[in-house]
């Protein structure tokens, strides 16, 4: 049986972090269905959570150690992180003409796939995003994967990007009532898949932010790491996401 056509709320994904920092509260997902004709998707929208409203993200990146990796899973089998297309039938879903930088003439488009460090929509002005190096494809149109590179040692990284405006209320945790800073939003088509199948992102590196901050440049920095991974199945109309797992592991370090 085909998934049918269903519209579902936003059901988020939270993880406790042992050892957090106090200000920051740990990385979580929403994920909800997006109909656009006869095409669905399901979307899963990353963060970093706070509750400081000076709390800061400046970028995602990955190093030696904890790569910067996004990719996907299906039924089990992974893509590898550094292929430009997914061979496990899980690509992730561009709109037409668009890469993995933000773009405003997608900014109406609500399964488009970004990255971005604070805003949620893709014609914020000043959603100043630009890639690390070691993000092959982020200007890629139409990448179906996020690809990570190597280092000057050839040493594989994975894949980064930062905010170009680093002071910009857009990068703030307090501009948001919900206190979380978006760090992209990456969508899979499901309209061929089964009620059987079962689809997993995950999604793991570095972020480095200023939290407990009594000014916008004020606080204190700190550089955690974390391995996300979000996992969910499907049901018939008129049901929703069933929510099958989430696993998460994070820690602290300083580059």
């Amino acid at each position: 049986m085909k998934i049918s056509n269903c519209v579902v709320g936003s059901i988020t994904l939270a993880t406790t972090v042992a050892g957090a920092n106090a200000a920051f509260l740990g990385i979580t997902g929403t994920n909800y269905q997006v109909v656009d004709g006869s095409r669905q998707f399901s979307v899963m929208d990353i963060y970093a959570d706070f509750d400081g409203a000076y709390d800061k993200l400046v970028n995602y990146y990955g190093t030696t150690t904890h790569t910067g990796l996004v990719r996907t899973s299906l039924n089990g089998v992974w893509n590898t992180g550094s292929a430009l297309t997914p061979t496990n039938g899980a690509a992730f879903a561009q709109a037409s003409g668009t890469s993995w930088m933000p773009s405003a003439s997608a900014a109406s488009n609500a399964w488009d796939s970004f990255v971005t460090i604070g805003a949620r929509t893709q014609d914020y002005i000043y959603a100043d995003i630009a890639k690390d190096p070691n993000f092959l494809n982020a200007n890629t149109v139409g990448a179906e994967t996020i690809v990570g590179g190597s280092n000057s040692a050839s040493a594989y990284q994975g894949a980064g990007w930062f905010t170009t405006n680093p002071t910009d209320i857009s990068a703030l945790a307090g501009t948001y009532t919900d206190k979380r800073i978006m760090l992209g939003r990456f969508s899979v088509e499901t309209t061929n898949l089964l009620t059987t199948d079962v689809l997993t992102i995950q999604f793991k590196g570095n972020v480095t932010m200023k939290v407990n901050g009594t000014s916008a440049g004020g606080g204190t920095t700190s550089q955690p790491f974390f391995d996300e991974t979000f996992t969910y199945g499907f049901v018939p109309a008129p049901g929703a996401f069933a929510l099958l797992g989430l696993a998460g592991l994070m820690g602290r370090r300083r580059r």
